[in-house]
């Protein structure tokens, strides 16, 4: 509750891992924050104030940090060294581009597209290397993997010209 009504002061935060009764107790809770010094930040501390207020905690439940990443909620190593690797592997099925009857450089740019990491404007902006993120065919849209290979005007319209070479109704299915 507390991270989405006053995400800076979250971020903020000293002890994050402390159970809801033991932030309450005595707004415990102003303790374990640094001080507020933007006029957001402070904005969110009195949001989060008067949305504690109300606030009344049954003596019957139990309060009780869990680890979100295994059934039990009990933290193990492993469960800690998987869930390091959530979301890094594509999920993308590559095999079929590697199979494919084209020239190994016409392969590898698909699996790098695919992949998002060719390097367009976009990319090398994130690395620093470029002020610049136009697309320079059209000089409208931010130059993305996705646009550059679909969404540019001029691709387009060279994949219109593809079409009428090869007589096709539609490029891909």
């Amino acid at each position: 509750m507390a991270k989405s009504i006053a995400p800076l002061l979250f971020e903020k935060t000293r002890r994050k891992k402390i159970t809801v009764r033991q932030a309450l107790t005595n707004n415990k809770w102003i303790d374990h924050i640094y001080p507020p010094t933007s006029q957001e930040e402070v904005r969110q501390f009195v949001r989060l104030w008067e949305e504690l207020q109300g606030v009344v905690l049954n003596e019957a439940i139990q309060d009780d940090i869990t680890w979100r990443w295994t059934a039990d909620g009990v933290y193990t190593t492993q469960s800690a060294y998987q869930i390091q690797f959530v979301g890094v592997y594509s999920r993308i099925k590559i095999t079929p581009i590697w199979k494919a009857k084209a020239e190994h450089k016409c392969r590898f740019f698909v699996w790098t597209l695919m992949h998002k990491k060719i390097l367009t404007a976009n990319n090398l902006f994130k690395r620093g290397w470029t002020e610049d993120t136009e697309c320079k065919q059209c000089d409208n849209d931010l130059e993305t993997p996705a646009h550059l290979c679909k969404d540019c005007p001029f691709t387009k319209e060279v994949w219109g010209i593809i079409k009428q070479w090869f007589n096709l109704s539609v490029l891909i299915r």
